[in-house]
């Protein structure tokens, strides 16, 4: 359960808690006010009842002595006891004084009748029959008076024992009210405490693993919530976050191991450049000399040695145009047509158009150097190589191929390996003549450069030859790193 929908069930229970006990306490103090006020009206009844009966007889006897007949008006306007009576009523009785409430009501009615009676002996002018009823009506005012002392007495008698008991209840209310308050106080603080808890306890939780992650400590576990806790989303944005630093250290770490890679293949190629600079003025010390004794064929050859020495010269991190790396293919191939003569042809098919593509230097001629020495080597005639450069919009493809011993099915994959350490075993002649770089060096280069958008492609057969393909993207600028 969420946080939020802890809070909208907790507090509400809370208010509704307080709110319950005090609406206990008011009703307790509503009863004590509310049975005091009928109480008063009843015992204000009583008293307005006696004072108006005995002002009504006031008025009678007045007039019987002076025969006024101002006072007459005012002993016929009796609309005020008639009120009072209505309101009398109206007001519930208690069990104690339902006799004595009775019997009140039927003395005031009585009354009533009686002045009404008397009122009309009074307004005939006779003047010895109202007498009689002038004496009932003496009498029953006296009884009204005594009893309406009665029941205000009986009626505060009556309260003071329900004020006694309703005091004791609220007592204990108060009592009760003291004990729930602070009940209602520790569960507050306890709720608070809990309520907290579920808030700064996965906070922490998620600092200390936020602080483990600062520290480069990538493997730290994130704390698990429920999917409808708000921290479900906090965990999960921070798991993201580790993972993406993941991905970003490997993608580093990737491209660290490339630069590695490519810089022990270019050591590789210059280490073994033997003593280059000497080697290269020798030969062309070798070349004049060829010359001058007439040998031109030794002369050619010599100058093509140093040509593929200058290029091999060059420095890795630089690219060359296609067009530079036929050229010194050519130069490659024609050492080792002076070695092999009629035995071995080649062919080239290259559309100009793609000779601007830019690669990495030494390219070719090592892919060349494997067709010679584990290809062509043992065929006696009618060996033949075949350089085919073409492209489209996106790619440069440069397909080279021979008819020579061509390959098994696992030594194609030990090729394509690139991360394998091993290279087609070679021979001590072998090694004698090759530059040490193979071609599943060069593919690991292209894939190291390239990424996915190179491509390398093998198909061979066994007596019949192999065709490598070499997929090469089209770029204006191509930035090796060295």
């Amino acid at each position: 359960m969420s946080t939020r929908k802890i809070l909208f069930i907790v507090l509400p229970l809370l208010l509704l808690l307080n709110s319950i006990i005090s609406y206990v306490l008011f009703q307790s103090s509503y009863r004590v006010n509310e049975s005091y006020n009928t109480m008063l009206t009843r015992v204000l009844l009583y008293q307005q009842v006696d004072e108006q009966v005995q002002l009504q007889v006031n008025y009678i006897s007045q007039y019987t002595d002076q025969k006024d007949s101002s006072i007459l008006l005012q002993l016929n306007n009796n609309e005020q006891l008639s009120s009072l009576q209505a309101q009398l009523q109206q007001q519930p009785i208690d069990r104690k004084l339902l006799l004595g409430v009775t019997s009140y009501r039927n003395l005031l009615s009585s009354y009533m009748s009686s002045e009404n009676t008397l009122m009309l002996m009074l307004d005939q002018d006779s003047s010895l029959a109202y007498v009689d009823y002038y004496n009932e009506i003496k009498q029953l005012s006296s009884f009204i008076s005594e009893e309406s002392y009665n029941l205000i007495s009986k009626e505060l008698s009556i309260y003071s024992g329900l004020y006694q008991t309703i005091m004791l209840e609220i007592s204990d209310m108060k009592q009760s009210g003291i004990y729930l308050l602070i009940a209602t106080t520790l569960l507050s603080l306890l709720l608070a405490y809990w309520i907290s808890s579920l808030i700064t306890k996965p906070i922490q939780q998620l600092v200390s693993v936020a602080e483990k992650i600062s520290h480069g400590e990538l493997t730290a576990t994130l704390p698990r919530y429920s999917p409808n806790s708000e921290f479900y989303i906090l965990s999960d944005a921070l798991e993201q976050m580790k993972m993406n630093l993941m991905k970003i250290m490997d993608s580093d770490k990737e491209a660290l191991q490339k630069d590695k890679q490519l810089r022990e293949y270019e050591i590789a190629v210059l280490q073994n450049q033997i003593n280059p600079h000497f080697l290269f003025n020798s030969l062309n010390v070798l070349s004049k000399l060829a010359l001058i004794e007439g040998a031109e064929q030794t002369s050619d050859l010599t100058v093509t040695m140093a040509n593929l020495l200058r290029y091999h010269l060059r420095q890795m991190d630089k690219p060359v145009p296609l067009r530079d790396e036929v050229k010194h293919a050519k130069d490659y191939f024609y050492i080792q047509q002076t070695r092999f003569r009629d035995r071995v042809h080649f062919i080239i098919d290259i559309d100009e158009e793609e000779l601007t593509t830019r690669v990495p230097v030494l390219t070719l001629q090592p892919i060349l150097e494997n067709i010679f020495m584990h290809g062509i080597e043992g065929m006696e005639s009618g060996a033949t190589i075949t350089l085919h450069i073409y492209g489209d919009k996106t790619y440069t493809w440069i397909e080279i191929s021979d008819n020579g011993s061509g390959m098994d099915e696992q030594t194609k994959l030990n090729l394509l390996n690139y991360d394998s350490p091993s290279e087609i075993p070679l021979s001590s002649e072998q090694k004698k003549g090759s530059t040490g770089i193979g071609s599943r060096n060069v593919f690991r280069r292209l894939q190291l450069i390239y990424g996915q958008q190179h491509a390398v492609y093998i198909d061979s057969t066994i007596g019949v030859g192999t065709t490598i393909k070499l997929r090469i993207p089209k770029q204006q600028e191509l930035k090796l790193t060295k």
